[in-house]
Order: structure tokens, then C-alpha cells, then sequence
């Protein structure tokens, strides 16, 4: 059984018996660069989140050692609003501009796949820093790099579908390394500034900053994120990079329209400077990183009878600068997210 099928048959254990009304909330997301006219760097992206309405004590207790090693501050404060336990598995890879060449170009981004399984942790308060609504996460990921990812087979594979060539440099792709990479996300939120008194349309803002640290990445990163739309106090709006959790249901209808962008300082980073105790293809990396982020969401509360409380969709066009010296101009791709709230 190869990885992509065990975090498959990891997740539908995970699952299994549960029922719809009684399972919470899941989220697919998928990011991929053809969706803008690109094929290279970070050219595909898949995650799945998992947030049960009653997280079974496993998974509670493994979460609540996360928190009390790593989530000081939000975590164990008494005005805490909402909390919410989880876990994710996803596959991240990553290729050079020419697929073709089964040499691929020593000064281009080296391929690399990233499988993983994780738990997370999320907190929330009406009353955080500086007097605004505040969102805390915390998630721990363990997987693997290199050809136990599978990331290869993966694109391969949907190249096949699509009728697209599929990209033969990945005999040549950073070595197997077990890894391991920790995050933490805060994020504020303005009060909602209605268009007129007592109205659901209105602007707010969403100041961010994330920590990571393992042998995938090591490094810092802070941005802002501005949102035009109705009831925005229903959710904290997108996630930078590819870290992002399910939404609860909503109470009311909530659309946005939002723009942002992220400045992240890049101390290591495995799938550009290569595995950690041996020798791999890589590239000098950026120490700073642009990203800017706009897009669209909606969230519709869906009734009882349904058994489906709500159903989120966020789309995203993302602009990211370049991650290393020799490369040669920006990266851009496309980011879906849907939420299902059972």
C-alpha cells in the first residue's frame, strides 16, 4: 500500500460510523497552477481538514498536548469563545519550468513531494489583542519527502486524465526524509464597519502573523487581508500558504470579497535548499517572500432537513515572488476551498 492510500484509508477510518449529522465539519482544498496558465514550482496542492463536533479523547488528548507545549495565550485564557480540534492530511509537490527534460536544470527549483497527516487546534475570543476578535491556531504535521510521497504517481496520473505530458524529471527529486513541521497562526479581526447603521454589508480588516519551525520550514511571516461583504463576523477570512482549517456553520448567509497579501522570511525552506543530513538537488532560496491573495467567498447555511447545516466555497487567484535567486520571474496559481458542515 503506498502513502497516498494509507492517509486515504486513515482518513475513512477516522470517519467510518460517524454519522452526517454527527460528524462536523471537512474541508477539501485544492490548489493547482494550471488553473493559471502555469506547470511549475508549486504546481499542485491537496488538503483535507476534519473538525468533529465531539472529538474522540484520542485525538483530545493529543491536541491538548500540542496546546500546552506550543499554544500558550489563547489557548488557556478564560474568555475563550470557541474551541475547535481537528486533524488534516494533504500532498504538496513541486516541480522545475521544464517538465519535459528527464535532466532537469541544476539552477531551476528541484522536484519535491510532501506527504503528511496532522492535528490542530484552534481558539477564538470576542475580546483578544488590542480589543479585537482573535483567532489562534496550532497544527503539528508528521510525513514524508521524497518517492515514498507519491507526489510523483499523483500528477502523473492526472496529467494522464487531462491529456497534458506528464513530467519526467522526477527520478531526480529531493530524497526520502521523514518530517515534521509545527504552525501557529494569529489572526485579529476589526469590528465589522457597516455601510449604515444596523446593515450586514460592510468592510473589515484582518491583520495576521504565522510562525513555522521543523526540517520542512523554518521561518516568520506577516500580512493583511482587507474584506467587502455581508455578516464577515462568521468567519476570520483566508488562509496564506496552503494552511488552512474548515469553517464552522454559519448562522446567517456571508459573502466576501477580499484582497491581501503576506511578507515571509524564509530561514530554511527543504523543498528549495534540499534534504537536511544528505546530499539532493537544490537552490539558493529568497531570504523574504511576497504573496499577494485575491478572491471570493461565500457560506450558505443549508437546513436540518437536509443534513447538511452549510456549504462553503472560497476561490482564489494568488501572486507569490520568487523563491530563489535563479529564478526568473514570479509564481502565480489558483486555490479552492469547500467547506461541508454536517
Amino acid at each position: 500500500m503506498n502513502t497516498t492510500t494509507t492517509l486515504k484509508a486513515l482518513f475513512m477510518a477516522a470517519v467510518l460510523g460517524t454519522s452526517p449529522v454527527q460528524a462536523g465539519d471537512f474541508l477539501f482544498q485544492w490548489d493547482n497552477d494550471k488553473i493559471a496558465d502555469t506547470d511549475r514550482h508549486y504546481t499542485n496542492g491537496m488538503r483535507i481538514g476534519y473538525v468533529p463536533h465531539k472529538p474522540w479523547q484520542a485525538l483530545t488528548w493529543a491536541t491538548n498536548t500540542m496546546v500546552d507545549l506550543f499554544g500558550h495565550g489563547s489557548f488557556t485564557a478564560d474568555n475563550i469563545t470557541h474551541r475547535a480540534d481537528g486533524w488534516v492530511m494533504g500532498q504538496d509537490m513541486y516541480t522545475p519550468s521544464d517538465v519535459l527534460t528527464r535532466s532537469p536544470d541544476p539552477n531551476d527549483r528541484p522536484y519535491a513531494g510532501w506527504s503528511y497527516v496532522g492535528i490542530t487546534a484552534l481558539a477564538q475570543t470576542d475580546d483578544g489583542l488590542l480589543a479585537m476578535d482573535q483567532q489562534d491556531t496550532v497544527e503539528m504535521d508528521f510525513g514524508i519527502v521524497g518517492p515514498e510521497s507519491r507526489a510523483g504517481e499523483t500528477q502523473n496520473w492526472f496529467h494522464r486524465q487531462i491529456n497534458v505530458a506528464e513530467s519526467n524529471g522526477w527520478d531526480s527529486q529531493i530524497g526520502t526524509e521523514p518530517g515534521i513541521l509545527l504552525t501557529r497562526t494569529l489572526k485579529l479581526r476589526t469590528k465589522t464597519k457597516p455601510l449604515w447603521e444596523s446593515s450586514s454589508l460592510g468592510f473589515d480588516a484582518i491583520p495576521h502573523v504565522t510562525g513555522q519551525l521543523g526540517n520542512i520550514k523554518i521561518g516568520a511571516s506577516g500580512g493583511l487581508t482587507a474584506r467587502f461583504g455581508q455578516n464577515l463576523n462568521q468567519d476570520f477570512g483566508p488562509i496564506y500558504g496552503t494552511f488552512a482549517l474548515p469553517n464552522r456553520a454559519p448562522q446567517k448567509f456571508a459573502w466576501a470579497i477580499y484582497s491581501g497579501a503576506e511578507l515571509r522570511g524564509v530561514v530554511r525552506d527543504l523543498f528549495l535548499d534540499g534534504n537536511t543530513f544528505k546530499d539532493s538537488p537544490d537552490v539558493e532560496h529568497n531570504p523574504f517572500v511576497l504573496e499577494a491573495r485575491t478572491g471570493v467567498m461565500a457560506h450558505l447555511p443549508i437546513g436540518e432537513d437536509w443534513g447538511l447545516k452549510g456549504a462553503r466555497l472560497d476561490l482564489s487567484h494568488v501572486v507569490r515572488t520568487r523563491e530563489f535567486k535563479t529564478q526568473d520571474k514570479s509564481d502565480r496559481y489558483g486555490s479552492l476551498k469547500l467547506t461541508l458542515n454536517f
